[in-house]
């Protein structure tokens, strides 16, 4: 009972801070909450499954699920193949987006770095709207950093720009995290981040400010060899 009321009390305080920062026009406070189950197969494979809700306008709107298919493939001790589908219907429409994209990690002492280019491509249908369909394609490259605070608590933070692959290559967005998680047993963390996103892609630029809550679930029925994964 009291790791629940820590858990309560920690996302309390991500929301407020969250809450605070998007008092300014154009700026959206959200709630993000999440499962995911990820089993470890055989010849270093695994896949990973995930349903998120989502809550916009100061988390209030309903905006959303979404769905989460991955596939990875580890190569070696430094480097994953990584692999990702993801389906969104939201209030605007529906979203298709693929992903591809190697990452490498290192690990110093109590701390684990990593470096993710990947290429994503979207396919968007929209609801009541003159435009039916548009598609967009971006290289999003993650900058990942964690430090083993005790045995079952580590903190982390990343920053993660998105360049948009047409003829002018500009900013389109940049998402940056900090959260912790917490392995409330085996095969089972919670992850409590905040999330920060301006959006370049309009005239006036818009800010999103996000509260998220994690499970994690693991399942590893096969023995492995340690390894990590830092992708969303």
């Amino acid at each position: 009972m009291k790791k629940i009321h820590i858990y309560i009390l920690c996302f309390y305080l991500i929301t407020s801070i969250a809450k605070a920062q998007s008092t300014k026009d154009y700026n959206d406070f959200q709630a993000w909450y999440s499962a995911s189950l990820k089993l470890y197969l055989t010849h270093n494979w695994s896949i990973t499954g995930k349903y998120r809700l989502r809550y916009n306008q100061d988390a209030s709107n309903f905006q959303g699920s979404y769905l989460f298919g991955e596939i990875d493939k580890r190569i070696s001790n430094t480097f994953e193949i990584q692999s990702s589908y993801r389906l969104a219907m939201v209030d605007k429409g529906t979203y298709h987006r693929y992903a591809l994209g190697i990452e490498a990690q290192k690990e110093i002492g109590r701390f684990k770095f990593a470096v993710r280019p990947m290429v994503q491509y979207q396919q968007q249908y929209f609801v009541d709207d003159d435009e039916q369909s548009d598609t967009d394609a971006f290289l999003r490259t993650r900058f990942y950093g964690k430090y083993k605070l005790t045995r079952k608590l580590d903190v982390y933070a990343f920053t993660e720009p998105f360049v948009e692959l047409d003829n002018s290559l500009a900013f389109d967005r940049f998402r940056n995290s900090a959260g912790f998680k917490y392995e409330v047993r085996k095969g089972f963390k919670v992850n409590l981040y905040y999330l920060w996103q301006p959006d370049y892609s309009h005239k006036q630029l818009r800010t999103n400010h996000v509260a998220g809550l994690d499970l994690e679930f693991t399942l590893k029925p096969w023995k492995k060899k340690k390894r990590g994964n830092y992708s969303e």
